[in-house]
């Protein structure tokens, strides 16, 4: 390995050594630009990567990390104008559950951790306001685990107790929302933030309850009367019967005529009044003798008959009846019985559904059927771009009354009760594509010459850079006045002798001629010596080129011709 680097290392010297001033000094250059490049991307590859540990913060809370980063001695960065805290991207994990633990709280939220530090002697004053402010800051606590909340502040105002009934006034809360980017609470949730606010605050109503976002947009309804309430509810009803029947309608019959073929609209007339009956039913077959009480009375008595002048004197009492004057006797027998039974008593109760269908109208077009225009032949006829000629047609009286009879079992439709259904078969307007697809098409085209024009600009640059800068400066740094087999060898006797003498070419001393002290050079040509030196070459190239490379990338001290 030692022998290779020390190879290496000659070859390298040889090679610097046969440069002139000039290369020399562009050698230099471009090798220190190539170090640059090298250490700017071993520098950027060892560079500590942040990530982003919190962000969307307000300054008090980026203060209290920073606080605490600093006490650790983390590293972090801000960005975002201090909204953004950074640190190194493989201890946010860990740091974000460090934060966590230490119990820091945001946006100044703050729970009941306010009674965890008391000073003695505290105010009864300030307990019911640090009383409210946990309560608030739990509030606060609570809406944010909503997805879709970023921040959120509640303010609750709850009056002086009154021994009197008649002053005294329910709670009130109001919270304000701030969502992130894109997102908006439905009415669902907004009636479960009311909820989560107004359950949590004693005696305090959903209704009192007043909910902003950000912008200072009223969210909440804050219906206080209960009359216009269940006005709303009841409204809300109909709309989703009347969006049921009407999706049933146009799914039933989109798998005839096809989907988007059918619109469908619903009206359902609801009936909310309440009504409770009450039916009594006897059962005499089964009655039963429950009590009998029998009363018996019996009276006799008699009187003379009237007799002397007629007149009060003759009727007074005490008088004496004429002798042979008959008498009269009244005699009398009562009797009376009460008999109480008991009767088998059934009594219902029924309370009929406060949301009874009172009529229910219905409206359904549909769209007629597009069918091949054919020609005398029974074929379709194409058009230019070799489709068929479509036409439109309605659809058959038939097939429209198959469609009411569908619709009318679907709905539950009652001519007694005054049930209307209408459909109606009508052609549907068809939006023209053509122009929007040839614009599509157009940008499809345009940004596809554009990505090839930036592609095919992008790689002429790198091109022309290699050819007209990286090439000819290799070219010129590795530039030799020797380019050709018959530059290299020796065209002199005296050229020759020299590389005798040097040993500069081996293998080929058997080749060359030897040339004898007594040998005047000036006789001798050099052409012909040229010339042969070119054949010998030419009949052995593999020879002449490793005579070359040794020759180029050996040392004189350290090789012998053999």
């Amino acid at each position: 390995m030692q022998d290779i680097f020390e190879k290496i290392f000659r070859n390298f010297k040889e090679f610097f050594n046969g440069l002139d001033a000039t290369k020399k000094m562009g050698f230099i250059i471009v090798a220190c630009l190539i170090a640059a490049a090298m250490t700017g991307i071993v520098v950027w590859a060892s560079k500590t990567r942040y990530d982003v540990l919190y962000t969307d913060l307000n300054k008090e809370d980026a203060r209290k990390i920073a606080i605490i980063l600093e006490e650790k001695k983390i590293p972090y960065q801000t960005s975002n104008e201090g909204k953004t805290l950074s640190i190194p991207e493989d201890l946010v994990g860990v740091w974000r559950l460090e934060i966590a633990k230490l119990g820091t709280s945001f946006s100044g939220t703050v729970g009941y951790e306010v009674f965890d530090k008391q000073s003695f002697g505290t105010t009864s004053f300030v307990q019911k306001v640090n009383k409210q402010r946990a309560l608030e800051g739990e509030l606060v606590k609570s809406i944010m685990y909503i997805q879709g909340v970023k921040r959120a502040r509640v303010h609750i105002t709850i009056p002086e107790s009154s021994p009197f009934v008649s002053e005294k006034k329910a709670p009130t809360a109001s919270v304000v929302l701030e969502l992130n980017n894109g997102v908006s609470l439905t009415p669902g949730e907004i009636k479960g933030v009311a909820s989560l606010v107004s359950s949590s605050v004693e005696e305090m109503r959903a209704e009192n309850v007043v909910i902003l976002d950000d912008r200072g947009k009223k969210l909440s309804e804050n219906i206080g009367d209960p009359m216009t309430a269940t006005t709303a509810n009841r409204m809300a009803l109909e709309g989703q019967i009347n969006q049921k029947y009407e999706r049933q309608i146009e799914e039933i019959l989109g798998k005839v005529v096809g989907d988007g073929k059918v619109v469908a609209k619903v009206t359902v007339d609801l009936d909310f009044t309440e009504s409770v009956s009450t039916a009594t039913s006897y059962d005499n077959e089964n009655a039963a003798v429950l009590s009998e009480v029998k009363n018996s009375q019996n009276l006799n008595g008699s009187r003379p008959s009237p007799q002397g002048m007629v007149g009060a004197r003759a009727n007074m009492p005490g008088e004496e009846p004429q002798p042979g004057v008959a008498e009269t006797k009244n005699n009398v027998t009562k009797e009376l019985t009460t008999r109480n039974f008991n009767v088998p008593t059934t009594v219902t109760q029924s309370k009929k559904p406060s949301a009874n269908v009172k009529a229910i109208s219905a409206a359904v077009m549909i769209d007629g059927k597009r069918v091949a225009v054919l020609d005398e032949n029974g074929a379709p006829q194409l058009d230019k771009a070799g489709n068929p000629i479509m036409k439109y047609e309605k659809w058959a009286q038939a097939d429209l009354d198959n469609f009411q009879q569908i619709v009318a079992s679907t709905l539950g439709t009652s001519e007694k009760r005054g049930d209307k259904l209408v459909i109606k078969n009508m052609e549907f307007a068809r939006e023209d594509m053509t122009v929007a697809d040839a614009l599509l098409k157009e940008q499809a085209n345009r940004e596809l010459i554009r990505n090839i024009v930036k592609y095919l600009a992008v790689g002429l640059t790198i091109s022309l850079f290699f050819f007209m800068v990286v090439r000819p400066f290799i070219q010129w740094i590795t530039d030799n006045t020797i380019e050709t087999v018959e530059d290299f060898l020796p065209r002199t006797l005296e050229e020759l002798e020299k590389v005798q003498a040097n040993q500069r070419l081996p293998g080929l001393e058997d080749a060359l001629p030897q040339i004898e002290e007594k040998l005047n050079p000036e006789k001798i040509e050099g052409n012909m010596l040229r010339e042969k030196i070119i054949a010998l070459v030419e009949n052995n190239p593999s020879k002449a080129a490793q005579i070359i490379h040794e020759m180029i990338h050996s040392s004189e001290s350290d090789k012998q011709i053999a």
